[in-house]
């Protein structure tokens, strides 16, 4: 009797650790959002989150932590406690673009990748009264005299900045707080042009008082089919960001696997679609190891970009 106790006793052992794994995970999932409440990012990560807790059982609360161009939030990432309980949301500006512009302390070796599940869209646009038409209409301006534009930041102004090597342009950006400040000022004339997402753009595009020049996505905008991408007018241009999930380094590789297999399936949802077009983004899913191969050579890519322009801090 004593044996079989014994034997009985060692099998629970056995499968004890089986067990626990399949209950991961025991308690609610934050997710911290590097951005405020609201806008893209927010919104895209709340809907991906709604079908991600359906999944995984438990419930999904998401944390808004913006400031520092986005690296707050990645930096409360990166210190959490790699137990999987605590992850987020970044893209490239957080990943590639501020630590060239930014003192951060974290790295790509502070984060467990999990999948990416969308990339923003960025259009071209003049005001109404403007004489140009075309992109080209636009290049042939800048190259006859500096050129203002209006835009939040990186990738947007990289992408002018692109354009201007590509061509011989001559474009100066001017910095505003947010999307809708550099429409205002386009709209205002106080710009020349602005380079944006198309919730910030679409209200004065559909009332008549911007026209876009271009889609600056690797497509074109569903809202806009008629207009072509830079490619298509000639210029060899791309502007592209996207958005995923990190968490700090050191997540069990169950727990990894757990998340990311709800995340895959959650971005699959056509609800999530839906939504990501309302917000001016399109659905790609990336893998863990695709993800932070294009976050690794976008900010490879954006170092001497940046320091060209003028924008990378001092070593």
């Amino acid at each position: 009797m004593q044996r079989r106790t014994l034997i009985a006793t060692g099998a629970a052992a056995l499968f004890a650790p089986r067990l626990a794994l399949a209950a991961w995970p025991e308690r609610e999932i934050t997710v911290i959002v590097q951005y405020g409440a609201g806008g893209s990012t927010d919104v895209s990560t709340r809907a991906i989150a709604a079908e991600a807790e359906k999944i995984l059982g438990v419930p999904v609360q998401i944390v808004n932590r913006p400031g520092g161009q986005g690296t707050v939030g990645v930096q409360q990432i990166a210190a959490a406690r790699p137990d999987g309980y605590t992850i987020g949301t970044t893209g490239l500006a957080g990943l590639a673009i501020a630590p060239h512009m930014l003192d951060v302390a974290y790295g790509f070796e502070s984060f467990t990748f999990l999948p990416a599940f969308a990339r923003y869209l960025y259009g071209i646009a003049v005001r109404a009264e403007s004489p140009h038409r075309t992109i080209q209409d636009l290049v042939n301006a800048a190259k006859a005299r500096r050129t203002t534009f209006g835009a939040t930041g990186a990738p947007n102004n990289i992408g002018m900045f692109d354009i201007a090597r590509a061509t011989g342009a001559r474009f100066q950006f001017v910095p505003f707080g947010s999307g809708a400040e550099a429409v205002t000022a386009t709209l205002g004339g106080h710009v020349d042009a602005v380079i944006q997402n198309p919730p910030e753009m679409l209200p004065a595009l559909e009332s008549g008082r911007l026209r876009l020049l271009a889609s600056a996505s690797a497509g074109r905008w569903k809202e806009y089919p008629e207009v072509p991408t830079l490619r298509e007018q000639g210029v060899d241009v791309v502007v592209d960001s996207m958005i995923g999930f990190i968490g700090p380094k050191g997540i069990p590789q169950d727990r990894v696997e757990r998340l990311t297999s709800a995340f895959l399936e959650a971005a699959q949802k056509p609800a999530l679609a839906e939504i990501l077009g309302r917000f001016g983004m399109v659905p790609s899913i990336l893998q863990p190891q695709e993800f932070e191969r294009v976050a690794r050579e976008a900010h490879d890519r954006f170092g001497p970009q940046l320091r060209e322009a003028g924008l990378a801090r001092r070593r």
